[in-house]
């Protein structure tokens, strides 16, 4: 399913500037999964660039990725790279060994400079666990902590445009402030939107998807959701 999506990335005309891929490389964060992750991601005709999510191993990453000069040589993998007139800013918001995420106060600090420095361009910042309560309750266990300082933080910066993430298999969207915030389906199984208090974890194989963001400069950005597969059509647009 990840092939079809990077097949999918390489019809799309015109091509993208570029790929970022928000975490969850892999399942069990091993060096022999990366090794595939990287055999998967050669057909890939867009440059890009990975962020870990809980799933990943930092170290195993960074290995797996060393020609990715962009990542720091030790520490989270927090990064800023320029994409046109765009800034983008990610943020690691892994625990070793758990999966809830979390930004402690040198990511926030680190977060404030990097968006001081770009002042007067576009920011776009992504991380892996989006910096909201889904209303899935058992998602909302593996949340992001302490999503209240980042909030604060991006508050203090009116030209962050938007804010993207993962984690959660599905296709949500809310703000924080004027920000707009969304997270991206999976290229594999979506999570099931069950909202009840005892509610049972489940995925279903819906549709996967990925978000394609367009920018005009002097304007935000426009989010497409684009669906993965072969569906039946084109029909008359009347």
């Amino acid at each position: 399913m990840l092939a079809q999506a990077i097949a999918r990335l390489n019809q799309l005309t015109p091509a993208p500037d570029f790929a970022l891929i928000t975490g969850d490389l892999t399942d069990e964060g091993s060096p022999d999964e990366y090794v595939m992750l990287r055999e998967l991601l050669a057909p890939l005709a867009l440059p890009y660039a990975v962020m870990p999510g809980n799933h990943d191993d930092r170290d195993h990453l960074r290995q797996a990725f060393a020609d990715h000069s962009y990542l720091p040589a030790t520490g989270p993998l927090r990064y800023g790279l320029d994409v046109g007139d765009i800034r983008i800013l990610a943020l690691d918001t892994s625990v070793p060994g758990l999966h809830h995420g979390k930004l402690d106060t040198d990511d926030l600090a680190w977060l404030d400079r990097e968006l001081t420095r770009c002042a007067g361009r576009p920011a776009l910042i992504a991380m892996h666990h989006p910096p909201f309560a889904t209303g899935i309750p058992y998602l909302d266990i593996y949340g992001l902590h302490d999503a209240e300082r980042f909030g604060e933080v991006i508050a203090a910066h009116p030209h962050v445009d938007r804010v993207i993430a993962g984690h959660v298999h599905r296709s949500m969207q809310t703000r924080l402030g004027n920000v707009p915030v969304m997270t991206s389906p999976s290229t594999v199984t979506q999570i099931a939107l069950r909202t009840e208090a005892d509610a049972q974890p489940a995925s279903f194989l819906e549709p996967p998807a990925f978000m394609l963001h367009r920018w005009v400069k002097g304007k935000p950005a426009v989010s497409h959701l684009n669906y993965i597969g072969r569906f039946d059509g084109p029909y008359p647009f009347a």
